[in-house]
Order: structure tokens, then C-alpha cells, then sequence
């Protein structure tokens, strides 16, 4: 199961991701509906301690999603739209998942 961690730096809320709880499909996306759209606000989900994705907000519609890879020493990044992001979600949710070529990757 994908767990989710998360912070609303507006409200002031959130899940670390050492506490991150399982969350199917809907409750992520709903999550990521109900952010604030406010600088230092992230969604993140994991499948393990080396499979996980975030999505920082960066500001109006645009997202910075970050796949860090542990075995490369980086992260593959790209700025995306808020709809993009919501289909990275999706995708992350079905076994087909695979980093996404437009991605670059940036090491640490």
C-alpha cells in the first residue's frame, strides 16, 4: 500500500514522513485537491524508504515534482502543471509507474 506525508504550511498541519499513513487513490488526490497553495505546502508519497515521490508548491498551478533516487545520488525534477501532477498521482498508483523521460535528473 502507498502511504502519504504531507504539510499545509497555511494551516499548519500535516503528516512527517516517518509517520506517513496508507492512503488509496482518492484520499491522495483529495489531499492534493485541499493543499494550500502556499510556499513551503508539499504532498509526498512513498511505496518504501527508496520509492517515493513529492510535490512542492511553487506557486500558481505550477509544482515542483521531485523522484529522489537513492542509487543515482539525485533526484529527477521538473516543474510541473497542477494537472500534470494529478496525473504523475495516478500513474504512481498502477504498476506500470516509471520515472517520467522528460524528468532531469539532479544530483545531491
Amino acid at each position: 500500500m502507498i502511504k502519504m506525508f504531507w504539510n499545509d504550511s497555511e494551516l499548519n498541519i500535516g503528516v512527517a514522513s516517518s509517520n506517513a499513513i496508507e492512503a488509496p487513490l482518492n484520499s491522495v488526490l483529495d489531499k492534493f485537491y485541499d493543499l494550500s497553495e502556499a510556499e513551503n505546502s508539499f504532498l509526498g508519497l512513498k511505496k518504501s524508504d527508496n520509492d517515493i515521490i513529492q510535490f512542492a508548491y511553487l506557486r500558481e498551478d505550477i509544482w515542483l515534482v521531485d523522484i529522489p533516487v537513492m542509487a543515482e545520488r539525485g533526484s529527477y525534477m521538473k516543474e510541473c502543471e497542477y494537472q500534470d501532477c494529478v496525473d504523475i498521482i495516478r500513474n504512481y498508483y498502477t504498476d506500470s509507474w516509471r520515472i517520467p523521460s522528460q524528468f532531469t535528473l539532479r544530483k545531491w
